[in-house]
């Protein structure tokens, strides 16, 4: 049996080629041992990766084999350029390029609409093909319009809710990230457990939690002096040793400003002390000081660790308490409350719950993804496709979000949205996606169900 070299491209193999140009003998090695070289979603190569496949297979042409669809290249923002795979023939003559003519994943109803829009925008396409289908066929893409992107948000969350209960999985995709905060509270309302891949926890409660791991990573490693050096940034900007005029933007009286500089300049020179064998805290903890902000430092510091390593007897509970004098995140217990409340929800909200399971993700990172249900939001026409984007790129975009769906295909668009969610200025009458009007088929106003009082 024929050696065989598989490579799934990543960014790293940007240099290969250059690394190999500059190492004949190690291509004249790989090539005297391989003869086989498999290439998966050849779409999505750029010039650098189309050199490293020419050079590797220059001596056993008839060893490649690619794999790649050039309906789904929607990688431009890193160099990935259809050309390569429809000129596939010229570069690598005699090369047989049989057609994957089966669609094993989508029905029939799905695909032609998808088809569609490759049909109108995708002028380059290699083209329809006669597929075999090997699924069952389900309904044709229902076309929604919500009255706003509140209303969609919770007819999302309402589909959703059903099809959970019939023990489906669901992808929810969103054009772009900001979609997904008022969808995961939606779904949250309506208990629909949910993975999201950004954080969605409120921004003040993602800055206590961020500093109170900062200082718990302090705890357990004082030794590492840029972890101590942030802990000494926090303290002058917001915690117990805290000197004014460290907020960017913010209009500062000149003394105020001189104090700072003053300040920063004074704890700046501990750094001459430290070497291999002193770190950042041993330092401030053996200095001798009148000044006010360094002995502030010292203390608190001190009174970390002190009670992080001493906490039994009196001084049980010491820690938590010292943690948010010092730090200054949990003096006002209402924030405490909120933090606790705001990660209880966001963690009760992704639980899994039996084998249906819904997915928020945006439509690009939805490729090599599928679920029986797969709902598109924000489908306007400046929003997607992208006023500032590739039309052609963003038509193949929009195919591969729609072909990820198996049996239910939902697509919806809004007559109102928010200026921070859009690109176009209009905030009402928001006409639908240019790809919409590519499938044919009106819109259904939809308006969610409310429920009686």
């Amino acid at each position: 049996m024929s050696k065989c070299n598989h490579i799934d491209f990543d960014d790293q193999i940007l240099f290969a080629c250059q690394i190999l140009e500059r190492n004949l003998d190690l291509l004249e090695k790989y090539q005297s041992g391989a003869k086989h070289l498999l290439v998966d979603e050849y779409q999505d190569i750029n010039a650098a990766q189309f050199k490293l496949i020419e050079l590797l297979s220059r001596e056993s042409r008839n060893g490649l084999f690619v794999v790649g669809d050039d309906a789904q290249s929607i990688y431009a923002f890193r160099g990935a350029d259809p050309k390569f795979i429809l000129r596939f023939r010229g570069d690598f003559p005699g090369a047989e390029t049989p057609p994957l003519a089966h669609s094993r994943r989508c029905h029939e109803k799905i695909m032609n609409d998808a088809i569609k829009v490759l049909d109108k925008y995708y002028i380059d396409w290699t083209g329809r093909q006669e597929l075999e289908f090997h699924v069952e066929s389900f309904e044709q893409p229902y076309i929604w319009q919500l009255p706003s992107e509140i209303s969609e948000a919770d007819m999302v969350a309402r589909a959703a809710r059903y099809f959970i209960n019939e023990k489906k999985t669901i992808l929810i995709l969103a054009p772009k990230k900001e979609f997904f905060p008022l969808i995961s509270k939606k779904l949250s309302k309506h208990s629909v457990p949910h993975e999201c891949p950004v954080n969605l926890l409120p921004e003040q409660v993602n800055r206590r939690i961020g500093v109170a791991k900062l200082f718990i990573e302090w705890v357990a490693n004082s030794s590492d002096s840029f972890i101590t050096r942030l802990v000494v940034e926090e303290l002058i900007n917001n915690g117990i040793a805290k000197v004014p005029g460290a907020r960017k933007g913010k209009i500062c009286k000149p003394e105020t400003i001189e104090r700072r500089i003053s300040e920063e300049t004074e704890i700046a020179k501990l750094w001459k002390s430290v070497d291999r064998n002193n770190d950042l805290y041993t330092v401030i903890n053996g200095i001798e000081t009148q000044n006010k902000t360094l002995m502030s430092i010292q203390a608190g510091l001190y009174s970390l660790m002190n009670s992080y390593n001493e906490f039994t007897g009196d001084n049980r509970g010491e820690f938590a308490k010292q943690l948010s004098v010092v730090a200054g995140i949990w003096i006002d217990p209402s924030n405490f409350a909120e933090d606790i409340s705001s990660i209880v929800k966001l963690l009760e909200s992704q639980r899994p719950m039996g084998p249906g399971s819904v997915q928020l993700m945006t439509m690009r990172k939805a490729k090599g993804l599928e679920a029986d249900v797969v709902m598109i939001v924000g489908l306007e026409d400046d929003i997607i496709p992208n006023p500032i984007g590739d039309v052609v790129e963003e038509a193949r975009l929009f195919y591969v979000s729609m072909t990820r769906a198996k049996e239910m295909l939902y697509l919806f668009h809004a007559f109102k949205r928010p200026r921070d969610i859009s690109y176009g200025q209009e905030l009402s009458d928001k006409q639908r996606s240019r790809f919409l009007e590519a499938i044919g088929r009106p819109s259904d106003f939809k308006r969610p169900k409310q429920k009686k009082a």
